[in-house]
């Protein structure tokens, strides 16, 4: 019992100790602060430009590129990539390595943009880039080429 009542009493005193250094007034240690993502952070800074970008599942990508005369579809995965599981019908190639440089000559700004890489990640950066380059109808497409495949969508043999 007296065993019992020094562990008790032990993990109160651990507890108390560690409420005490999570007080927030160590100067030297502060909490961090709460992280945005990227796409908050580009409208924080340009108020004008307060969009973000929306991902999408790959149906529902697929039908809204597809309904739009307009839409453009940009996959941004390398070309060993394209040539091993082909691009969806329709879509230009960028790669990310050169998807800054190249998006403001080659991708309309006032055109809905579709952004497509292997998984999900690349396009999601990508999208985040654009929306800083000032694009405000940008679609990110969960799950990528993986998922575009899977899910029996079509696509184009790539041709170099």
């Amino acid at each position: 019992m007296r065993t019992r009542w020094f562990l008790l009493g032990t993990l109160a005193a651990i507890l108390l100790l560690g409420l005490a250094a999570c007080d927030g007034s160590d100067k030297d240690n502060p909490a961090p602060a709460p992280t945005a993502t990227s796409a908050e952070v580009a409208s924080a800074q340009n108020p004008a430009n307060p969009a973000t970008y929306v991902t999408l599942s790959v149906r529902a990508a697929y039908e809204q590129f597809s309904a739009s005369e307009d839409a453009q579809f940009v996959d941004v995965r390398e070309p060993d990539e394209w040539a091993a599981t082909g691009v969806p019908a329709g879509a230009r190639l960028i790669s990310l390595g050169q998807f800054e440089q190249r998006a403001p000559a080659e991708l309309a700004k006032d055109k809905p943009v579709y952004v497509i890489c292997n998984s999900g990640n690349r396009s999601r950066v990508a999208a985040e880039a654009l929306i800083r380059l000032g694009y405000s109808r940008v679609y990110n497409v969960d799950g990528g080429i993986q998922a575009w495949l899977k899910a029996g969508l079509p696509v184009e043999p790539y041709k170099p």
